[in-house]
Order: structure tokens, then sequence, then C-alpha cells
């Protein structure tokens, strides 16, 4: 080692530039702020992403009330999400539309949905999904939805709140298998069908239990006020049923006759209706109170006591008929419009002459038509998105089960689609989305800090 000292050349180094001192130290500096900023700028990415990503999985506070203005229906329905909300976690206010939505050739997809009435919201009724998607009736207001339970006999119906997210217990007695009929359109009454399940090991299967109780069920009036069922045993089994618009009436079905009562149960009349045909279900009353609404049969039509008795609950809606009126009072005589063609559901009544149906084109499309009696005058309102985006992008997305909030329709507006509202993602979601966000972030950071040295260096 002496020896390599002594071989240096015993000389002065040269003078450092002018200012060399001042410019190592201005770089130092600059090199520390660099990597405090990006230390800083890190951070704010990662409470950025777990504010936006994270924190949307949890419920947010419902809506207080909606919007001014008439209830609307969008141009267009939303396709199908897997990432859409619940009712429970984030509540979104009155609907227009309830139905089930997805497809199970490959997959069980399947989603209870409901549209807002007055912003572009969809939301899955978790309820229904985690009563096995029983059939379920729209609120006449669109702020409530009614279930029984398809996994087998219950003893409660459900009462979901869309506006807040609530769930009321309504109690019916003992465990009974329940088919859901029609809603009064002043919201205090609903007709229902109940019989004892004698069936085993087949429950829990989509429209096991509705079956049943199609072929013996017992109709059942409960008053939401009080929540009191009255039964009726006379009226056995119950097919289909409406409401008359005054609410204090109600027309059901048993086999090919219509059973005119009222809320009390008293029965005061009869309507014969025509072979192969059924009262159109929860809709079927005119509201002028003239006519009851019919169409053919969905399925194989009511229990005759051999056959018959399936509902079609959960079909998808493609088959298309007719709608036609028959008379309640055979006199005096009055003039019956010719029938309404090409409908798959009749849905509600603009007014004594306008009907609102759901109709199918030859490639299959669904589309909701406003349409009058007599003329035949019809008009789009909207339509279903039956891309291929279910079952993980697959299969075509069917519609099923479709119901309206029959009391918006009077006053019901078309209202251009804009994007969807499908509230917060899941909470396991927004995590995976986070830490992936956070990962990419830290990888950027770090190659901008290697940059930053390089320069440093040269």
């Amino acid at each position: 080692m002496r020896e390599l000292f002594a071989a240096v050349p015993d000389e002065t180094p040269p003078p450092l530039p002018p200012g060399h001192l001042d410019v190592v130290l201005v770089r130092a500096r600059r090199e520390v702020r660099h990597r405090r900023i990006g230390a800083a700028g890190l951070g704010a990415v990662a409470l950025l992403l777990l504010a936006v990503l994270v924190m949307p999985g949890f419920p947010l506070p419902a809506p207080t009330a909606a919007p001014p203005g008439s209830p609307s229906l969008p141009d267009r329905l939303a396709g199908y999400s897997t990432l859409t909300s619940t009712v429970g976690q984030a509540p979104a206010g009155r609907a227009i539309a309830l139905y089930g939505y997805g497809n199970g050739e490959l997959f069980n997809m399947f989603q209870p949905l409901v549209v807002g009435a007055d912003r572009d919201t969809y939301r899955q009724v978790d309820a229904m999904q985690e009563r096995g998607r029983p059939s379920a009736l729209l609120a006449p207001d669109g702020t409530g939805v009614l279930l029984g339970d398809d996994r087998g006999a219950t003893a409660d119906l459900i009462l979901v709140d869309l506006a807040t997210g609530a769930r009321r217990s309504i109690p019916i007695g003992d465990p009974v298998g329940v088919r859901l009929l029609a809603w009064s359109a002043d919201g205090r009454h609903v007709a229902y069908s109940a019989a004892p399940l004698t069936g085993t090991g087949e429950f829990g299967s989509v429209n096991a239990v509705e079956a049943e109780v199609a072929r013996t069920g017992t109709l059942r009036l409960l008053d939401l006020s009080t929540g009191r069922s009255t039964a009726v045993p006379s009226i056995a089994p119950a097919w289909t049923a409406a409401f008359a618009p005054d609410s204090r009436r109600l027309a059901v079905q048993v086999g090919q006759r219509a059973h005119l009562l009222d809320v009390d149960g008293r029965e005061y009349g009869t309507v014969e209706l025509p072979a192969g045909r059924e009262l159109a279900a929860d809709v079927g009353w005119s509201p002028d109170g003239g006519f009851l609404a019919t169409v053919p049969w969905l399925s194989d039509g009511p229990f005759n006591g051999t056959t018959g008795g399936d509902t079609g609950h959960a079909t998808f809606l493609w088959k298309a008929g007719d709608v036609a009126l028959s008379p309640i009072a055979a006199d005096p005589p009055v003039t019956v419009p010719e029938p309404v063609r090409d409908v798959v559901q009749l849905l509600g009544w603009r007014s004594a002459s306008t009907v609102v149906v759901a109709t199918v084109d030859d490639a299959g499309r669904l589309s909701l038509e406003e349409v009058q009696f007599g003329t035949g005058t019809r008009r789009t309102l909207s339509s279903f998105d039956t891309g291929s985006t279910c079952e993980l992008g697959m299969q075509t997305c069917q519609t099923f089960d479709l119901h309206l909030a029959t009391g918006l329709l009077s006053e019901l507006a078309v209202r251009t689609a804009g994007s969807p509202q499908r509230g917060p993602w899941p909470l396991a979601l927004s995590i995976v989305v986070a830490v992936v966000g956070m990962g990419a972030g830290l990888l950027i950071w770090r190659r901008i800090r290697r940059s930053a040295r390089r320069r440093a260096a040269v």
C-alpha cells in the first residue's frame, strides 16, 4: 500500500469550478424534494383509490325525496351488469319497473331488478334473491316490493321499502305456500293465494311453490294498514286477480269464471271468461270500471282438477297474443272494442282506452308500447337490451316476470336514457381493485424515481 501511495504524483488537484459547491447542494436539495413529492403523490393516489374504490362498497344514504316532476321511463333499458348494487346496500328511491333479467343456460345468473322512476338507477332486490326469487308485486306508486317465499312454506310476507331499503315482516299465520295476485290502486290491499304445501324435497327450485299453490290455494285479502289477512274459502283455487279502480272491489278468476268481491270478501257477482283465456294478472280491470281484460292462457291455464295450474311465472317474455275486453255488466249491452294484437303481456293502463303492453319483434327484441283500443295506434316507449351480455358475455339476455308501477302510468313521461347508475361496487371487489391500483401506482413511482436518479448522475 505504501508503494502505491508513493507512486501517486504529488500534485495539487485542480481547483473546483466556481460555484461548484452551490450547484451540488442545489441538486441534492432538488433530489430530496423530488423524493418527498413522489412519496406524497403516491400517498395521495392511494388515498384517492381508497376513497373511490373502497368507500363505494359501503352503504350510501338514501335520497330524502324524489326529484320534482313526473315519473318517467328511460327510452332504453340498460344491459346486464354483475356490478349492479342492491336495494339493501344502496336504496335509490321509487321504481317504475320490476323484472327478472339474465339467462341460465350455462350458469344461473339471473337478477331481480328495479328501475328508477326519476333517474337512471338500477338495483337488485336482494330480498328476492334470498327468498328464491319468488313472484313479487311492485307497489302501484313504485315505492315498495312485496314478496312471498319460493323456498317453501312461509309465515310472513316481506315488504321492501325502495327509498330506505328497510324490510317489513307481515305475519300471515301458520307457514303456507304463497302466490301473490294483485295490489289495489290505493296501495292498501293485496290479494294473494295460500295453501299448505304437501310436496317433499322439491321446493327451492323456481316456481315450485307457486305451481302447487295455483292448484290448491285459497284467496286471502291482506290489509296492509293493519297487517291482517282475511281468508275467503269459497274462492279456490284462486288463479289471477285484479282490483277495480276504486280499490274497494276485485275480480278473482277460478276456472273460467271471474268472481266479483268487495275487500271484505263478500261476493256480489260473476263474469264468464272466454274459453282459453285468463284475467290479465294484477291489471285486468279497466280504469272506467266497465271491462275485464283477458289474455290467452300463458301456459296451460287454471287447474281443472286434473290438468293445468302452471302459472308460467319466471317464463321468458316471448309468446305473442292479444288483449281482449269482456264487459262486466251484460245489461245494457255495450260496444266492445277490437282486441289489441301482437302483445306479450298487458302491463297497465294509461287511460280507459290506452294500455301499456310488452311486445317482441322477429329478432326477439322486447319493447314496451302504448296502444289504443279501437284505432290500434302504437307508440314505442322503451326497449330492453337483449345483446349477448349475459352469462359472462356468452348468452343473450332474457326478461321475465315484468311489472310496472301501475299508479304512475297515467302521468308517465319518456326520458332519454343516460348512463346507468348501478350503485356502489361490492366491497370485496372494491378492495381488490384498490390494491391493484396502488400496486400500479407504486411501480410508476419507482420508475419515475429511477429516471430522476439517472438524470442527476448525468
